[in-house]
C-alpha cells in the first residue's frame, strides 16, 4: 500500500493494509507498518496523514454514509462470536457466507 501523500524523504516503511466487509465483519480497525530501514530515522509529526480508509460495497455505485453509533449488546456478542477465528483461519473471506447466516438483523443503534 503506498500513501497518497507525496514526500521528498519517503518513509523508511511499509504500510499493510487488509479489506474485510463491514455489514459482515465488524471488528476494531487496526494499522501495522514495518520499519525497514532503522538506520533512518522514523518521524512523525502530529497532524500527518499515516493512512486512508477504502469502503467497498457489492454495488461500487451505492453511497457510503458515516454514523456516530453504540455499541449494542448484539455488537458486542457477534463481535465475540467471530473474533477469535483469525488465530485458527487464514482466509477469513472464506467464512463470510456462514457467519452472515448468524448475523442479527440489526448490530448498531444511532448515538444519542
Amino acid at each position: 500500500m503506498y500513501s497518497l501523500n507525496y514526500r521528498k524523504n519517503p518513509l523508511p516503511d511499509t504500510i499493510f493494509g487488509g479489506r474485510f466487509l463491514m455489514h459482515i465483519w465488524p471488528r476494531p480497525l487496526m494499522w501495522a507498518f514495518e520499519w525497514h530501514d532503522t538506520s533512518k530515522d522514523l518521524i512523525l509529526k502530529r497532524g500527518e496523514t499515516l493512512f486512508y480508509c477504502q469502503f467497498d460495497s457489492y454495488d461500487p455505485l451505492r453511497t457510503i454514509k458515516l454514523l456516530q453509533a453504540e455499541k449494542t449488546p448484539e455488537l458486542m456478542h457477534y463481535m465475540d462470536q467471530i473474533s477469535g477465528v483469525v488465530n485458527y483461519v487464514n482466509q477469513t473471506f472464506s467464512l463470510f457466507n456462514e457467519v452472515e447466516k448468524v448475523r442479527p438483523k440489526n448490530l448498531l443503534a444511532n448515538k444519542k
